[in-house]
């Protein structure tokens, strides 16, 4: 969920965005409540999907909207940052690949074989090994706060993957949608931990340069599966979700939450990324007609509270670093 917006300079959104109500872009709350909202609706939208396109066209389709809307905003400072993009190209490309089209990619194929339930809440996950993710891959060291939410996150994954049952684990039994959603989690953080390795260049550069090599990653299989199925006309049901994860959770989310670190910083935005799973099982139960199981409730609270000592792991290290807090 949290992507490259999280860590390009966000005050330097696009004109289009600055034309947002004026009340709506200077209210964190506001604008950090209704990111979640579009980022939770994600899932709900993929699940509902599954049997109108596979998850390679859901996924390819959404790189293609989100990189039509945002080019023309781009095309500038794709020209002014061209010497850096061709330095850098093999990172640029293995970041799009990997962490644009693949991940979305293993997300929709997961939503074909388990809940958006169980997706929302394996992902919410996600902020935890974004922080402990450096020192897998860095071998920096790594607090003893951030074990401890690294072991609490862990234990609430196990808790909802065995559906409260956690000693009985055994690898046969467990969902494939599940062990494919929480292989997005570990592709996601890692990506996310290596945008740190991305040289200076425009933000809106870098979103186009990854929705395209995300797209480009994926038209190759994408037009293999085309020539096998054939093409058929699209649906109205099938336009309207390839419209709406191409562009709300795809563009208008992230500028959301970039504005809302502007006001407030990273850490105190951080907190509200537990709310995208909160409106999205609540949504997955209304929308969907999903069940909440005990077991659901239980994890979830796990993973809430592995959050919480996540972010006051991050906080500490803000302050140890002397940033300044807005």
């Amino acid at each position: 969920m949290v992507g490259p917006f999280r860590l390009m300079g966000a005050a330097n959104c696009s004109p289009g965005w600055r034309r947002a109500p004026g009340y709506l872009w200077n209210s964190p709350f506001l604008l950090l409540s209704l990111a979640s909202l579009f980022w939770a609706l994600n899932p709900i939208v993929g699940r509902a999907a599954r049997d109108l396109l596979s998850p390679l066209s859901l996924a390819f389709w959404r790189w293609v909207v989100a990189l039509l809307f945002v080019l023309p905003f781009a095309w500038q400072h794709i020209v002014a940052d061209r010497l850096v993009l061709r330095e850098s190209w093999r990172l640029l490309a293995v970041l799009g690949v990997f962490g644009v089209g693949v991940f979305a990619f293993i997300v929709y194929w997961s939503l074909q074989l388990t809940t958006a339930t169980n997706s929302l809440l394996l992902q919410s996950t996600m902020p935890v090994m974004t922080l402990v993710m450096p020192s897998i891959l860095f071998g920096e060291r790594i607090r003893p706060l951030l074990v401890a939410s690294a072991t609490l996150s862990f234990t609430g994954v196990v808790w909802i993957v065995t559906r409260g049952q956690p000693f009985a684990l055994h690898l046969g039994g467990l969902n494939h949608g599940d062990l494919l959603a929480l292989t997005g989690v570990f592709l996601y953080s890692a990506y996310a931990t290596f945008l740190r390795k991305v040289p200076a260049i425009h933000h809106i550069t870098l979103l186009a340069v990854l929705f395209a090599v995300g797209m480009g990653a994926l038209a190759v299989p994408y037009l293999v599966s085309l020539a096998d199925s054939g093409v058929a006309t699209p649906r109205i049901e099938v336009i309207s979700a390839v419209v709406y994860v191409g562009i709300f959770p795809s563009l208008i989310a992230y500028a959301f939450f970039n504005r809302a670190v502007v006001l407030i910083g990273s850490v105190r935005a951080g907190v509200y990324m537990n709310l995208p799973t909160v409106f999205g099982v609540f949504l997955a139960v209304l929308l969907l007609g999903e069940r909440l199981e005990t077991y659901h409730m239980v994890g979830a609270a796990i993973v809430v509270a592995a959050i919480f000592v996540s972010r006051r792991a991050a906080a500490g290290q803000t302050e140890n670093r002397g940033e300044r807090k807005p």
